[in-house]
């Protein structure tokens, strides 16, 4: 990444848990991240690894548990929490 190059995506300890007592599933556990605008990247891992979780939270198809994200300037998880 260029130090010119604009930051698309952010997040801060991200998490995503689903269930509940005893059958919580950790789909996300503290993600940091910075995707560059205009670059190309790629998500690998194992089959439950939390790549589509990952990637409906920055669309905006789901929300995460903990943690924030950013698109360009704007905070979306303080977007949530206002609706």
């Amino acid at each position: 990444m260029s130090k010119t190059a604009q930051i698309a995506f952010r997040t801060e300890k991200l998490t995503k848990t689903y269930g509940f007592g005893e059958t919580v599933v950790h789909a996300l556990r503290g993600v940091d991240l910075l995707l560059p605008s205009g670059e190309m990247s790629v998500l690998l891992g194992q089959s439950g690894s939390g790549k589509s979780t990952l990637v409906n939270i920055l669309g905006g198809l789901d929300s995460a548990s903990s943690g924030k994200v950013w698109f360009m300037d704007e905070e979306l998880t303080a977007l949530a929490k206002e609706n």
